[in-house]
């Protein structure tokens, strides 16, 4: 057996010295639609620079070329090369690829009109319904990105009607067991109650364009949230916020002022305001990044009797961390959170401060241009900072799980139809705040 084996070598050199002469003696074409293919865009567009001077104007070479420098974070070199494939290609299948490769360059360097055109005549060409509907999300974007470079006004309204099983957010209990008062029973106003409600909200915002690359944004939002039957847990709240935006296609950033009040049943209820700041990148090949923080002070009403109110009162410190992957039809989005309450009064107010870190994962799917299921799981943890008055010896510890599932309906460029399901379970260690809750609603959005 072992002298066979030997037998093997020879074949095995012989092997391998083919391979090693074929990879030798590939062609910069062949080598390029390798790594494209194996999604090795960098190094396809360095070898694509080793050989451009003895390749360039080679349709083949300069479409594989385009399209790796496209990739790889370098569209202005994208749209030098596959210009030139565009106008001297004699294959029809080569020339059409690359008009639609070079449309979307043209829109990576915000060239939006030769973008436009370009996208335009592919679609007189009839091409297949996927290259459609990728062509038609293009215009859509190109229509949004217009908007953006100008001043203008936006309005929007919706309306949701659903059902909650847990208005209140109140434990289904309806006797707790305290150190100090013994077993106290619930007010049914304190226990969970369900009810349908509406959901109705109006939003304006206008954008100040300073530069190509700055601008000023101004938004109200109006949010009115009625349940048919316990007027006790309706919420009114009233968000201005303004927005300094500056930054290019790949790096932006933000810096706001937000202020929102809010009223329960009518009454005075909260008021806030907050300074904030926000960092996003787009990277190549799909990914985007963002790092964002702000600084908000809560303030509750003490007028109508509530005297003890402003024992709630805390300053939230909140830092978001955020990746986004969109590949093909699926967009995946994961953020990471973490937050800081102090409260204002430690003098009986101390339990009402908190820390908590969440995690959040969203999944959409787009099927078409009108219709995107989606996919939304959170998890966090919250850590109250000192004794709860009532449950003495007891520190508030939280455990949060929610998971929201539901679909958007793009029925037409402003109007937007959509439903979703969610279910919410707060695992804590006090009974009283230990609950859960599903909710479903359905209902539009409408852009004028």
């Amino acid at each position: 057996m072992k002298k066979h084996l030997w037998l093997l070598v020879p074949i095995a050199v012989v092997c391998s010295g083919i391979q090693s002469f074929a990879a030798e003696n590939e062609s910069p074409i062949a080598a390029l639609d390798r790594l494209i293919t194996a999604g090795q865009y960098a190094q396809a567009l360095d070898l694509g620079d080793d050989n451009l001077e003895d390749w360039e104007g080679d349709p083949e070479f300069d479409f594989l070329y385009g399209l790796a420098a496209l990739e790889s974070g370098s569209p202005n070199e994208a749209v030098f090369a596959l210009e030139r494939v565009a106008a001297t290609s004699t294959d029809g299948i080569l020339r059409e690829r690359a008009r639609l490769e070079l449309a979307r360059a043209y829109f990576v360097t915000n060239n939006l009109t030769a973008a436009e055109n370009l996208f335009n005549l592919v679609l007189a060409n009839n091409p297949p319904g996927n290259v459609q509907q990728n062509v038609d999300a293009f215009l859509i974007l190109i229509e949004t990105r217009r908007a953006s470079q100008s001043s203008s006004f936006t309005w929007a309204l919706s309306s949701f009607v659903g059902s909650d099983d847990n208005v209140n957010s109140a434990t289904s209990l309806g006797t707790i067991d305290t150190p100090i008062f013994g077993d106290i029973e619930l007010d049914p106003n304190g226990q969970q109650i369900d009810d349908v409600y509406s959901n109705t909200r109006g939003e304006m915002n206008y954008k100040y364009v300073l530069t190509r690359d700055r601008s000023v944004d101004f938004g109200l939002d109006l949010i009115h949230l009625n349940n048919f039957d316990t007027d006790a847990f309706d919420i009114d709240s009233l968000r201005a916020s303004a927005t300094y935006n500056w930054g290019d296609n790949i790096n932006r950033f933000s810096h706001g002022f937000v202020a929102t009040k809010v009223l329960l049943d009518q009454n005075g209820f909260q008021d806030s305001v907050g300074l904030s700041s926000a960092w996003q990148h787009a990277s190549s090949n799909g990914w985007y990044q963002s790092v964002a923080g702000s600084y908000t002070q809560i303030r509750y009403d003490t007028s109508g009797g509530q005297t003890n109110s402003d024992l709630r009162d805390v300053d939230q410190l909140l830092i978001t961390a955020g990746l986004t992957k969109i590949s093909g039809a699926f967009t995946h989005s994961l953020n990471l959170y973490r937050g800081d309450e102090d409260a204002r009064h430690t003098n009986g107010g101390e339990h009402n401060g908190r820390e908590f870190t969440g995690l959040a994962y969203s999944l959409l799917y787009r099927l078409n241009t009108q219709h995107t299921p989606y996919l939304r799981v959170s998890l966090q943890e919250v850590d109250h900072d000192g004794e709860h008055p009532v449950f003495s010896d007891t520190t508030r510890n939280d455990d949060i799980e929610s998971v929201t599932a539901g679909w958007f309906y793009q029925f037409d460029r402003n109007l937007l139809i959509s439903g979703e399901a969610s279910y919410t379970n707060d695992a804590s260690n006090i009974s009283l705040f230990d609950h859960h809750r599903f909710k479903f609603q359905a209902g539009f959005r409408y852009r004028f």
